[in-house]
């Protein structure tokens, strides 16, 4: 029997799935480089189109403004930090945390935009939000939500691997119940097997993986590309295998260093230095009973200044950890850009006026030019379309979350055949 045109777009994103898999085991930084830069501005361009004939799925015409300008705020704070334009206004930014408040702000104002029709009822609840936002994430609270895995999810991975992948997900789910589609509830298992297998159950050994110079270079792009995305994941989920603190670096780096600010009196330094000089190569372990690593040896990074990009590099690019990592990251953004133009019949986003079409076609190549011509420049010129669209998809993902509840209380009340509509 012939498959249903829903069962063979089902069964050609499985083979997508597959295929975006292949691709990250053998060139993990390589292929999420190629779809980022070629695949993204084109998803970025059809989707934000395709979201404005559909009113951004929100209840209001005007809601998407709101967000358009966290966008424009989020994208210049960026672009003065790049080219050092204004560096007092993303100086502002950093010291009021504000990156991280009006992404916040941006994702719970979607649910007011997804379910909420009355205009003075979403400014007032906005306001009270950006109030209590404000003081959740202040600068004053900063030591302890730097350890807040729920502030981490939303500041960091919710515009990265949650949209991408998560939410992507939630879309397919809410796809397959709402048509009560069988494959396509197979295509969101297969979802989720995948990358697990892909990360867990596949061999991974670092001497041997190939990774280019130009994935380096790329990937860290003079330190404004995604490589300090790898360190925060890694290192918020304590993942990094990190140096300790010997006793020869304590007595080069801290007690025998030459500056001005060397507390350490000539009699104490070379007391100091007497006692360690017969196990220079073990771990210092900390004197200090007020320090939380009293009588613990202390990670490197905590005790002496490091260039950050090489004390991390070999984490990212050739560590266990790091390959796993990178493996989902590709697999997960390869697979969104290639499951939004899979389902070019069910969504049709193709179907604009021409006009606009061609000018789609035109910033596309456009941004394939810059980031062919200079990967960090890309970067830094697409940052408000790649992130704008994160931001005006936050109220089609709240409609997905709430359709999967009310599909799931029908299917459980009705079973799995789809209620006429009267």
């Amino acid at each position: 029997m012939t498959p249903t045109r829903d069962a063979q777009i089902n069964y050609l994103n499985i083979s997508l799935m597959f295929l975006s898999a292949i691709g990250a085991f053998f060139l993990p930084f390589e292929v999420f480089l190629f779809a980022y830069a070629f695949l993204g501005p084109l998803h970025y361009l059809t989707e934000i189109s395709w979201l404005h004939d559909r009113n951004y799925f929100s209840k209001g015409k005007y809601d998407f403004i709101v967000l358009v300008v966290i966008g424009v705020l989020l994208s210049y704070a960026a672009f003065a930090k790049d080219f050092g334009v204004n560096t007092d206004f993303y100086d502002a930014f950093v010291e009021a945390n504000l990156f991280d408040k009006l992404l916040v702000l941006a994702l719970f104002s979607a649910i007011l935009f997804a379910l909420v029709k009355n205009l003075i009822v979403k400014i007032v609840a906005i306001l009270f939000l950006f109030v209590f936002i404000s003081g959740w994430l202040s600068p004053e609270n900063s030591a302890e939500n730097n350890s807040s895995t729920t502030i981490f999810a939303l500041t960091s991975l919710v515009p990265t691997l949650i949209h991408v992948y998560a939410f992507t997900g939630l879309f397919m789910l809410y796809g397959a119940l709402k048509s009560r589609s069988k494959t396509g509830l197979l295509s969101v298992a297969t979802f989720i097997l995948i990358p697990i297998i892909l990360v867990f159950y596949t061999p991974v050994n670092p001497k041997t993986n190939f990774l280019s110079d130009f994935g380096k270079k790329a990937y860290y792009a003079d330190g404004d590309g995604f490589f300090y995305t790898n360190v925060s994941i890694l290192d918020h989920f304590k993942l990094i295998d990190e140096p300790l603190l010997t006793n020869k670096q304590y007595l080069d780096s801290v007690v025998n260093k030459k500056s001005a600010g060397n507390q350490f009196p000539v009699a104490e330094r070379a007391r100091i230095t007497d006692s360690l000089k017969n196990k220079l190569s073990e771990n210092f372990i900390v004197p200090n009973s007020e320090s939380e690593y009293y009588n613990k040896p202390i990670p490197v990074k905590f005790a002496i200044p490091i260039n950050t990009k090489e004390y991390y590099w070999n984490t990212i690019f050739f560590s266990t950890f790091g390959i796993m990592l990178m493996r989902f990251i590709a697999f997960a953004y390869l697979y969104h850009y290639l499951n939004w133009f899979s389902k070019t019949e069910v969504i049709r986003w193709h179907k604009v006026p021409k006009l606009r079409f061609v000018l789609v076609i035109g910033l596309w190549l456009t941004a394939c030019g810059l980031y062919a011509y200079d990967y960090a420049l890309g970067l830094s010129f697409l940052f408000f379309l790649s992130f704008s669209h994160v931001l005006l998809e936050f109220p089609l993902n709240i409609v997905s979350i709430v359709g999967i509840g009310k599909e799931t209380l029908s299917i459980v009340k009705n079973g799995f055949t789809l209620t006429p509509k009267k």
